[in-house]
């Protein structure tokens, strides 16, 4: 699978902030499968901006939901806010999520490869009433207390502002549009995606890049993301009646451009063909 490479010179907006850790005691049984007593107690715990050059906390309106399995039993753990934590590169190295009710400890997600995973927003944005799901297509990396473990990780907010902080604190970049398609076709690779979204992201110097994922059936080969400076796109030719695609022609700076030469693209509904 492939990763995005997010433009770090993207500077979030976001104010600095000190991370705090609940003490609130835990109750639920099924709950104490994850929070085991730490190795240190509550207050002798290191808080984020102790331990790394840079942290951002994003302020959640009013919380989030973190669902993922352990030891075959589904959690879904609300929190309400998230401290994105990067070293002193700015590179990211672990979201502090905290602010849950009856946790003693925050809840870790962390990132330990050069190269971050791209966050995979779920169900194609063709109306208000979708779930503002974000995942992950690999297992993610997880601490809890002194407990530290592999899983599916997805996050749900509640809010359309939450979900796009989120995205752009991890991608370091601005979204500037989003938009569902139900169909992507090139002439060179095929099928490209069904029932995907469409992102145009834009770094801090101002270089912007199309993001998709392509989920095609031909091929598990052909099955990743593909992101795309708009730079590297020759024509766009907009649909003359409502409905119709869009065709984007693509000049052959890199292999995947050359194979695919052309895209295709079927919108969600009329916005989308407006927006490329």
């Amino acid at each position: 699978m492939s990763h995005f490479v997010p433009d770090q010179e993207w500077a979030s907006t976001s104010s600095r902030r000190q991370s705090t850790v609940s003490t609130s005691t835990v109750s639920s049984a099924s709950t104490s499968i994850l929070f085991q007593s730490p190795a240190t107690s509550p207050g002798s715990r290191k808080q984020s901006w102790q331990l790394f050059d840079d942290v951002v906390r994003l302020e959640l309106n009013p919380h989030m939901t973190v669902s993922f399995v352990k030891s075959g039993q589904l959690f879904k753990l609300p929190y309400t806010y998230i401290d994105v934590c990067k070293d002193s590169t700015g590179a990211l190295k672990c979201l502090e999520l905290g602010g849950g009710l009856g946790q003693q400890a925050p809840f870790v997600h962390a990132f330990h490869n050069t190269k971050l995973p791209v966050p995979h927003l779920e169900h194609p944005k063709d109306s208000t009433d979708f779930p503002l799901r974000v995942s992950f297509l690999e297992h993610q990396t997880v601490q809890t207390a002194s407990v530290i473990f592999m899983t599916q990780l997805s996050y749900r907010f509640e809010n359309w502002e939450d979900c796009i902080q989120f995205q752009e604190l991890l991608l370091c970049s601005k979204m500037m549009f989003i938009g569902g398609m139900a169909e992507a076709k090139s002439k060179g690779r095929g099928e490209e995606c069904i029932s995907q979204n469409l992102r145009i992201l834009r770094g801090h110097n101002g270089r912007r890049v199309m993001l998709f994922f392509a989920n095609s059936q031909r091929s598990k080969e052909l099955k990743r993301y593909v992101s795309i400076p708009l730079n590297c796109i020759a024509s766009f030719k907009p649909p003359k009646k409502p409905g119709r695609p869009v065709v984007v022609d693509l000049n052959p700076n890199f292999e995947i451009l050359a194979q695919m030469r052309n895209l295709t693209i079927h919108f969600l509904d009329d916005n989308g063909q407006s927006h490329l």
